[in-house]
């Protein structure tokens, strides 16, 4: 009854089009041409969606969470609902009504000179590399590896990039966000009327609130400034192979030390064997003729046919990929001190190309030969396209603990977390993102739909593993939000107590996405627990 007076009172709001009493339909075009709301790869067990609300305004955001407070109804907020491998637009709580951002999709600034932009959460990174292509700005934004995602969503989840500015959250400045009493909050220099510095200085005066709106449900986005870099007068992709599973220790610790001095600006992304043969699956016949049955990825693919494969293709057993920007005067000094480097890692292979502007002049990011990394910021859906939601597709869920950046930890790690994976009949694919001080570890797993009844039994016993490691994920599928929250155990679990307090105190009927990486109100949580207090 209550969710039916809400609603009528969402209608009223936002337009009877822009309410869908059923999830199957209003949410942007996704794997398939889907447009239900969801997660296009569930799990055994399911996070249902509930109806949906859609605005397009701040003001209609604010009516939103004041009409939710009035008849006690959770929303589960998603910039776009693009998740993929984490979920989708799917809620924690099964049946939550799902609040989509999607129509709030205005760039309200893009400044070429200080290279930042205002954007709300609806504008992709299609979007804006687009408005910025057809400006003719000098500019290179940081994009993910599928670019029809939410810069505000991405940037709010610490996703990843290419880029120098890979580490989006890192470079996020200034936040409007709508509190779960539908009150309106700016942050850093935003808190002065007409701000000329607020996608500039994000320290502003007094606590640093931004952090607070990271992977949370204290508040709702609703404008962001991200900074990203001018335009180089030349750029230099590099890619290093390497022969053998163990050079994966000195490869690593050869990329962060140079990153550490600088002399590598972007993250390199590390891949695996795995990753070369589905991509070689693709688009040979005859290589997906030799994996028969096993290219479904429905069962672990034997380590014979890996090597099979592999010898067939002459592949290395580890791929990095990075880049230089900048003068072509460093870029030559800079690629020597990157070979000479490389050459004390036995058997790696170094192979580079590299891409001026015309002299006097700035090189853009469409002027560049795209590859398989998108580290010119020319984004893509490119890689979407090897997924399908449909019972006979491939799917995938991430794994991604935090690690740090010497390979020796990676490489004990890889081949703990490999032996798992395929001892629940699944296959590790590495998709590592190598930082300076850590490396975001994912372990990608791809599989067919018939596998899903094992995706939980193998998460959990990553996870246990990790901890004994002293590691945890960086983000996690809403499946495990729960269950990775309960590894955060310094003080007795006392990050969760702070937490919890701050939804008690700022979001008291628990009405923004109930259940956000383990966020809940203390009634909730004794609730969920089958604890509730008599």
């Amino acid at each position: 009854m209550q969710l039916e007076k809400f609603l009528t009172a969402a209608e009223a709001i936002v337009g009877c089009d822009n309410v869908s009493r059923e999830p199957t339909s209003g949410a942007p075009e996704g794997l398939d041409g889907s447009v239900a709301y969801g997660d296009p790869f569930p799990l055994s067990r399911p996070h249902r969606p509930g109806p949906a609300v859609r605005p397009d305004t701040v003001d209609q955001v604010r009516e939103l969470v004041r009409a939710a407070n009035r008849f006690e109804v959770p929303m589960w907020t998603v910039s776009r609902g693009k998740n993929l491998g984490y979920g989708g637009s799917a809620p924690v709580v099964d049946r939550n009504v799902i609040l989509d951002l999607h129509r709030m999709n205005k760039i309200i600034e893009i400044n070429e000179e200080y290279a930042y932009a205002i954007v709300e959460p609806g504008v992709t990174f299609i979007q804006l590399y687009e408005e910025i292509k057809k400006r003719k700005l000098n500019l290179w934004i940081s994009v993910p590896a599928i670019g029809w995602g939410s810069v505000v969503g991405n940037t709010l989840e610490r996703g990843i990039g290419y880029t120098q500015d890979a580490a989006h959250y890192k470079h996020q400045c200034g936040m409007e966000v709508v509190l779960p009493d539908g009150d309106l909050l700016r942050t850093g220099m935003g808190v002065v009327e007409d701000s000329k510095v607020w996608p500039l200085y994000s320290g502003g005066f007094g606590p640093g609130l931004d952090g607070l709106f990271f992977q949370s449900n204290y508040g709702i986005v609703t404008k962001m400034g991200i900074q990203f870099s001018p335009a180089p007068e030349a750029y230099t992709r590099i890619l290093v192979e390497v022969p053998e599973e163990q050079d994966l220790a000195p490869l690593v610790g050869t990329m962060t030390d140079l990153m550490r001095r600088r002399i590598v600006a972007n993250p390199p992304q590390l891949y695996g064997r795995m990753t070369l043969i589905i991509g070689a699956a693709r688009r040979d016949p005859e290589i997906a003729k030799i994996l028969g049955e096993h290219g479904n990825f429905a069962r672990h693919i034997p380590q014979d046919l890996i090597s099979k494969v592999s010898t067939i293709l002459g592949l290395p057993a580890w791929c990095a990929g990075f880049a230089l920007y900048g003068p072509p005067e460093a870029q030559a000094g800079l690629l020597e001190a990157v070979k000479r480097r490389f050459k004390q890692v036995k058997g790696a292979k170094v192979t580079h190309e590299t891409f001026n502007a015309v002299p006097g002049e700035y090189l853009r990011s469409e002027d560049v030969t795209q590859d398989f990394l998108p580290q010119s910021g020319v984004p893509s859906i490119d890689h979407a396209l090897a997924f399908s939601s449909k019972e006979d597709g491939l799917w995938h869920n991430c794994y991604s603990p935090v690690l740090p950046p010497s390979g020796r930890e990676l490489y004990e790690w890889y081949v703990r977390a490999k032996k798992i994976t395929e001892d629940h009949d699944l296959n590790f694919l590495a998709d590592f993102h190598v930082f300076d001080r850590y490396i975001i570890s994912i372990n990608l797993i791809m599989f067919h739909p018939s596998a899903k009844a094992r995706l939980h039994d193998v998460q959990y016993a990553l996870m246990e593993d990790s901890k004994k490691l002293g590691y945890l994920e960086y983000r996690t599928h809403v499946s495990f939000m729960d269950a990775t929250a309960a590894h955060q155990t310094f003080n007795n679990g006392a990050f969760g107590r702070f937490t919890t307090m701050l939804k008690d105190t700022i979001d008291p009927n628990g009405i923004l996405s109930p259940g956000k990486q383990g966020i809940w109100n203390s009634t909730a949580k004794l609730a969920r627990l089958g604890l509730e207090e008599k």
